[in-house]
């Protein structure tokens, strides 16, 4: 491995951790971590639809990306409405248990999302303009989609040890998917990225749609407020989707 390459994945893994700082660090109410949510949701349903899916579907793949972007949404569908519903229900609150099963949730669609796109990165080293096109579009949204899980870790009242375990396997997702990769560089130097980017596609849209809108929004009072930070979200990561090619 490189220096180059070395040192993009200590910026993503940094990324990730200074991400994660604030909701752990600062003491927010109920009502602001909900508002971080709505954020998160903005920055998700922005790299979905301006980053993920324009990729995958303009790719020349044939029909191939559809059919992933769907698996990959089914996939976190299965686990989050089966798999962790008995998690939820194993837990004395019903909001609490609703929140960690958000939490775990998001955490596997986003580590999906994340050792996908370090396989790209490190199939991309072959081309290294294209690695340097997919770092920044990795370095783009790694430190919200960090903050968005902190938050979400913080609402469901998970204990401090478990919360920086979880989050230290999804800021490591992202380099152990590319030091993976690397021995099939010779292998696959005309590997299309689109089948991996549409799983990661599904994934984002899941975990957007159906955990992160419906928290940001439970509370009717606050909607508003939630609407703009949403928008923000939004924003923000258009901005910086198109900074990141």
């Amino acid at each position: 491995m490189d220096t180059r390459l070395a040192t993009y994945l200590a910026l993503i893994f940094l990324s990730a951790v200074a991400g994660a700082l604030p909701p752990l660090l600062g003491k927010w109410s109920q009502r602001q971590l909900h508002l971080f949510v709505a954020f998160g949701a903005g920055v998700f349903l922005s790299a979905t639809f301006f980053h993920l899916l324009p990729d995958a579907l303009t790719a020349d793949a044939g029909r191939w990306p559809q059919f992933t972007i769907f698996a990959g949404f089914l996939m976190v569908l299965v686990t989050d409405r089966v798999i962790l519903a008995r998690l939820a229900g194993t837990i004395d609150s019903p909001e609490e248990g609703q929140h960690r099963a958000i939490g775990v949730t998001a955490l596997v669609g986003l580590c999906l999302h994340s050792v996908t796109a370090g396989i790209s990165l490190g199939l991309g080293q072959s081309h290294p303009e294209t690695a340097k096109v997919i770092f920044l579009a990795i370095l783009s949204h790694k430190a919200v989609a960090a903050f968005s899980l902190a938050t979400i870790f913080r609402l469901s009242k998970i204990p401090i040890t478990t919360t920086l375990w979880m989050l230290a396997i999804f800021a490591l997702s992202t380099p152990l998917g590319t030091l993976a990769a690397l021995p099939l560089v010779p292998l696959l130097s005309d590997w299309n990225p689109a089948i991996p980017e549409s799983l990661a596609t599904g994934t984002f849209m899941y975990v957007a749609i159906m955990n992160l809108l419906p928290e940001a929004f439970h509370d009717a009072p606050r909607r508003p407020a939630t609407v703009m930070a949403l928008g923000a979200g939004i924003v923000v990561m258009a901005v910086l989707s198109s900074l990141g090619g």
